[in-house]
């Protein structure tokens, strides 16, 4: 059993290790990259720095068990990072479609800038409002040329609809009934997964990252979370870890990273899985 010990950590610890030294091999051997390519190698770097948190951490973990959150939190985020990954990956296929899915997700980042550039006067406190005013102007004017592509308008503060970015005839590509009208929340992620024939197998990973948000969004009716055993947070660390790795070795494929890289990365996940099924007995 995973009981949440000194031992589980020094296990948990040494594979994401293993899986952020891989995942630098990959990137290293790419000096240009293509767009989708270019997405992959985020993806992996994001994951990588989420796990170099959570070794950092866990060489404290349990002795300071307060550290439990953070690393939930880590994990979380190298989750949402695999969970894109392979959402994208049903994609992988047609450059123009994976494209338009990149531009649903700028959409949301475009919504945040917007929030932040629609409160500039919070920043400038003292300035006049002239002084805001010729700030905001600046800022608006430089998203509106960054983001041309995506307004309806161009000069025009409204966004294009997901649905307006995918073309019909990718229509298709889509598992789940009007999925190509939907943004990319994490869930529309998640439903295009587990519909999937060549991912459905992963759609796991999004409950073990709903279980892992519970540390990220209090609520009354949560708060327990925080006070679960050592044993059952380490459980959920340990699957998080299994889909990471699996999904990082999914991306480096469709990368076509050397073979050598991704056959030592195999024999680790291998490894893992035996050693967390011998802890099952």
């Amino acid at each position: 059993m995973i009981h949440g010990d000194k031992k589980d950590s020094d296990v948990l610890r040494h594979y994401c290790q293993v899986l952020t030294d891989s995942i630098q091999t990959a990137g290293q051997s790419f000096t240009e990259a293509n767009q989708i390519q270019h997405t992959y190698l985020d993806l992996l770097r994001r994951m990588r720095c989420s796990l170099l948190g959570v070794v950092v951490h866990l060489e404290h973990w349990p002795e300071i068990i307060e550290l439990k959150l953070p690393i939930s939190l880590a994990f979380r985020t190298a989750l949402t990072d695999a969970l894109t990954g392979l959402y994208l990956a049903t994609f992988n296929d047609d450059a123009q479609a994976f494209q338009h899915e990149l531009m649903v997700l700028d959409i949301e980042y475009f919504k945040y800038v917007k929030t932040i550039f629609e409160n500039t006067a919070l920043e400038m406190p003292g300035a006049s409002e002239a002084e805001v005013a010729q700030e905001e102007l600046t800022r608006w004017t430089a998203l509106y040329q960054k983001a041309e592509h995506l307004l309806r308008v161009p000069g025009a503060p409204q966004l294009k609809s997901p649905e307006m970015l995918r073309e019909p005839r990718h229509h298709y590509l889509f598992q789940v009934p009007n999925g190509h009208t939907r943004p990319l929340s994490e869930k529309d992620m998640f439903n295009q997964i587990k519909a999937h024939p060549a991912t459905q197998h992963l759609a796991r990973l999004y409950i073990v990252q709903r279980h892992l948000s519970q540390q990220h969004h209090y609520a009354p009716a949560n708060r327990d979370f925080i006070q679960l055993p050592p044993a059952i947070d380490c459980r959920y660390w340990f699957e998080a870890l299994v889909y990471i790795i699996e999904i990082s070795g999914m991306l480096m494929a469709l990368l076509d990273v050397s073979q050598p890289t991704r056959q030592e990365l195999g024999e680790h996940q291998a490894a893992l899985l035996d050693w967390l099924a011998d802890r099952a007995e």
